[in-house]
């Protein structure tokens, strides 16, 4: 009689026995709670670090503000059963998802449908701002013929990350951010229309903020608007240096396109923008936008390594100018119209101290990709090489 002999060596076979037998023996960490669209959320008191959330496919309504308050250790998570088909979170006179003063929170796999303020707020509440939340893999779009004003709402937040969102038409800001510090938002990609003001908005009290690789597409107004403050500076001392709206911002590896003005600095400092591919701007590259009394105007904003893509008589200037005494620095970049290479001229021309940027040389782009295809144009735009080390995953 023949004996079948085991592939694997006794040892490997007993080590593999243990590590399943522990896993079985082990206690589960956190609570799973599976949801239909009829039930009931389970509210904070019930809600412990480390608990799940899972949705049904279906179409939630009235969801409860959340306040969960999970840990760096076991964060609350709440996703669809099936990221394939996802749950609908529909919205109501207010926001479609609600989360204030929240702690350490994992939100995925989620379409959002707005209500009449928008798709998703982040805010603080009574005992502070809301930290540590990760919202990804979801999308937020307006009910039918309901339009929204802002997509996804951030006031009043700290370390919070947007990874792998969408965001389809809005009137304001498909991404609003306010009173915030360490921000990422990370392979989002937000389409507007000609009704759309700006992609996102940036307003006061903005401290570190990461915006990299991201899609910025159709939009009739500013695709990324830095510093736009919206009330007064907060109290300061006598002949105290004016007070900035937003500091300390990294964009970095964005395709921006068909979006009448890319970039918009009102009361805005420390501002890299790099290595970014934009495609028909319209009204003009770059915007240094009047500020409120009191907020100091735009400054150290670096503009490098960038690809723009532009048609003569599509965009109407090179620079709108509201400030003064505002500034900002161009690093070499690689201007494109393949009309006329030095119709940038036309525009206004570059600012003197800048220096030389290149306007000879044809990326021949690949449509939908954006990507440059031209040996003399892979050190430029989102898929060029940057001198800096690139950004920390």
């Amino acid at each position: 009689m023949q004996t079948l002999q085991s592939p694997f060596p006794i040892g490997v076979l007993k080590t593999v026995f243990a590590m399943a037998l522990m896993l079985l023996v082990q206690p589960a960490s956190g609570v799973d709670h599976v949801l239909a669209p009829t039930d009931a959320w389970p509210d904070s008191s019930t809600m412990a670090p480390g608990d799940r959330i899972y949705l049904t496919p279906g179409y939630y309504k009235n969801v409860p503000v959340i306040t969960y308050q999970g840990t760096e250790a076991s964060p609350i998570t709440i996703s669809s059963v099936d990221a394939s088909q996802p749950a609908t979170i529909v919205g109501d006179a207010a926001w479609g998802l609600d989360v204030r003063g929240g702690h350490h929170i994992r939100i995925s796999t989620l379409l959002v449908l707005s209500g009449q303020s928008g798709g998703i707020r982040l805010s603080r509440d009574d005992t502070g701002p809301t930290r540590s939340v990760i919202l990804e893999n979801s999308y937020v779009i307006p009910k039918p013929g309901s339009p929204t004003r802002v997509g996804v709402d951030l006031d009043g937040v700290e370390d919070v990350e947007l990874l792998n969102m969408k965001v389809d038409l809005w009137s304001r800001a498909a991404v609003q951010i306010r009173d915030a510090r360490d921000i990422e938002i990370r392979k989002l990609t937000i389409r507007g229309d000609h009704n759309a003001a700006i992609g996102v908005r940036v307003n006061d009290a903005v401290d570190g903020l990461r915006i990299l690789e991201c899609s910025v597409l159709t939009i009739g107004g500013s695709g990324i608007a830095i510093g736009m403050a919206t009330g007064p500076p907060p109290a300061s001392k006598p002949d105290a240096p004016a007070a900035v709206a937003t500091r300390n911002v990294r964009i970095e590896r964005c395709v921006i396109e068909r979006v009448a003005i890319p970039f918009t600095f009102a009361s805005a400092a420390d501002v890299i923008c790099d290595h970014c591919t934009i495609v028909e701007p319209r009204s003009a590259a770059f915007e240094l936008r009047a500020v409120r009394d009191g907020w100091a105007s735009a400054s150290d904003i670096r503009i490098q390594g960038n690809l723009v893509w532009w048609s003569v008589n599509g965009l109407k200037r090179f620079l709108i100018d509201e400030q003064p005494d505002g500034e900002f620095q161009l690093g070499s970049n690689l201007w494109w119209a393949a009309e006329m290479p030095t119709a940038i001229e036309w525009l206004g021309g570059f600012p003197p101290n800048a220096p030389p940027q290149v306007v000879d040389v044809d990326p021949k782009l690949i449509p939908r990709t954006t990507r440059a295809t031209d040996p003399a144009a892979l050190g430029f735009g989102h898929l060029g090489t940057s001198k800096q080390p690139p950004p920390s995953p």
